[in-house]
């Protein structure tokens, strides 16, 4: 854990402006590749609102809910959210995003907390599921931390550069995340010198 005092950082849903101030991240193609397969060449803001905005828009029933890290002084930190939502099956896809500056501090594992409360305790959703790079072992161990279990690996399914690495798949089910959720807050807090604003990790008592 850093001994660097942080301020709490503001936990809040995706809006259309934000993706002015995070487009930066999507440039670094070495980087960004770690985490998304579907950009082949540098995107615009403009491109990246228009792509953004049908993941965020309002609807009745959405099928995807995303969310933003920021700090005090208005820096984004990350995002993550559930992509893919169907409510009659009950899963979803859990994609998540820290900043270069800020990994290595928990980030990534508080946010997958709070989503993973969405998902299992207010949209009752059965199960999450993930997917990430073969050797992408920072997503590898946060996700162990949480509970996520490896199910499976599309063989060479992530090119980049002329490579290509598996897609390993990760799940977890809402009867193991109620199971294990306070142990891994519990483990997330003594790693993490974060604090959201809101936060939901604690339940409320009279």
């Amino acid at each position: 854990m850093s001994n660097e005092a942080v301020e709490p950082i503001t936990w809040r849903p995706l809006a259309l402006d934000d993706i002015t101030n995070i487009a930066e991240w999507f440039w670094d193609f070495q980087d960004v590749a770690l985490f998304d397969r579907s950009l082949p060449v540098p995107t615009s803001v403009d491109a990246l609102r228009k792509s953004w905005g049908k993941s965020i828009e309002y609807q009745k029933s959405p099928c995807g809910h995303w969310f933003i890290a920021v700090a005090g002084d208005g820096q984004p930190l990350g995002i993550a959210g559930l992509e893919s939502v169907n409510y009659i099956q009950g899963d979803a896809v859990m994609p998540f995003f820290v900043s270069q500056a800020f990994r290595k501090r928990g980030l990534a594992s508080a946010m997958a907390v709070s989503v993973l409360d969405l998902a299992f305790k207010r949209l009752r959703l059965h199960r999450v599921t993930t997917f990430y790079r073969d050797d992408n072992a920072a997503t590898k161990r946060a996700l162990a931390k949480l509970g996520f279990s490896e199910e499976g690996k599309f063989r060479e399914g992530w090119f980049f550069e002329g490579v290509r690495k598996d897609i390993v798949i990760a799940g977890i089910l809402g009867r193991e995340w109620i199971a294990s959720r306070e142990q891994v807050i519990e483990t997330v807090t003594k790693s993490c010198d974060l604090s959201f604003m809101p936060t939901c990790w604690k339940e409320e008592r009279e």
